[in-house]
């Protein structure tokens, strides 16, 4: 769902010399998206998780790449140690392009890194460390029933991300 927008009816930019946002040439306030959803506990959460940003948030506007990625992380540790019927999620698209978000889960542990040296080719037990590597912030928030992990993925061309182009 769209939060505040601006008039769009001045093409490829910002009605009457207003703000943009630096990106693309749109109103400053007009790039603000928020989804809040639920997604149901299994094996098919984090392709839903993953369609839901596409869906929502546009790809030349927001840093979707390993913004997917990371979702897909983060939803598939919840699915794994949920005892709830539906995974929570909130999603943000901020008006530098960055990418937020949430997902809850009911368990009460401490988010680590599972994988070791001794298991080298483990097929799992890498999700917080890809998070780790591509998001450029994140953490948890205990709540009474669980936990909310969040994290936070600037758009690479974005102000807080120092103007540059990842390659």
């Amino acid at each position: 769902m769209p939060l505040p927008h601006a008039p769009t009816d001045a093409p490829g930019g910002a009605p009457n010399g207003a703000p943009t946002d630096g990106l693309t040439g749109a109103p400053a306030d007009a790039c603000v998206r928020a989804l809040r959803m639920r997604l149901p506990t299994g094996p098919q959460a984090p392709r839903l998780a993953r369609e839901s940003v596409s869906a929502v948030l546009d790809p030349d506007r927001y840093a979707l790449g390993d913004g997917r990625t990371c979702l897909s992380e983060v939803v598939a540790n919840a699915v794994r140690h949920s005892t709830a019927p539906d995974i929570p999620l909130m999603l943000i698209g901020e008006a530098d392009g960055s990418l937020f978000a949430a997902v809850r889960d009911t368990a009460r542990t401490v988010p680590m890194a599972t994988v070791t040296q001794d298991e080298p080719l483990a097929e799992d037990g890498r999700g917080l460390e890809l998070l780790g590597a591509l998001a450029d912030g994140w953490g948890f928030d205990r709540t009474r029933s669980g936990k909310w992990v969040w994290f936070r993925v600037r758009h690479p061309r974005s102000a807080a991300a120092g103007g540059r182009v990842s390659t």
